[in-house]
């Protein structure tokens, strides 16, 4: 296969993958929000209380696709890649670059942090160590389950397949029956 075609599928294997995880994470939040916000209604009926604001719904809604597609695509699959590309670089192994993408995730997420702060409000920017406090806090196990579930499954192949390509280098030391 030529060296270009096989870099254009796995780039567009990498995107496909990456578009369908945030998509499928988009759906389900907004699947347990729906669940979420009739249970609480049916509660707020049984309850006597208000029903709140019509807009509530289509609100949360939305903010759970803007946040998805900002963390999926704005952080996890930049990060995910940069760890790839990272990995291919140096030729090491997959799983080599989990530590790599939490530290590229931690600087995308302070980038976007500073871009909200700086750009939407009119707070002064907290010190770094909060901001890695909330990475931390927030983000580091949807980050873990995202790579997971992308690159989890072919850093196992890498894996084994670098197993069974050391053992097949390994001199075999004569068994003591053979002597």
């Amino acid at each position: 296969m030529h060296p270009g075609l096989k870099a254009l599928l796995s780039i567009t294997g990498f995107a496909a993958r990456h578009f369908l995880v945030v998509v499928l994470a988009v759906a389900a939040l907004c699947i347990l929000w729906t669940l979420i916000y009739f249970g609480l209604l049916i509660l707020s009926i049984f309850m006597g209380g208000g029903l709140g604001s019509p807009l509530t719904y289509p609100a949360g809604l939305l903010g759970i696709l803007l946040g998805c597609m900002v963390i999926g695509w704005g952080v996890f699959a930049p990060a995910s890649g940069l760890g790839a590309v990272f990995c291919r670089l140096f030729k090491l192994p997959k799983f080599a670059a989990i530590p790599f993408v939490v530290l590229v995730a931690f600087a995308l997420s302070h980038c976007l942090f500073w871009f909200f702060v700086s750009q939407m409000t009119t707070h002064p920017m907290p010190p770094t160590w909060i901001i890695l406090e909330k990475f931390c806090l927030f983000l580091t196990i949807p980050l873990g389950a995202y790579w997971w579930i992308t690159e989890g499954p072919g850093a196992i192949l890498d894996a084994i397949r670098r197993i069974i390509a050391k053992r097949r280098t390994i001199p075999t030391l004569p068994r003591i029956a053979d002597q």
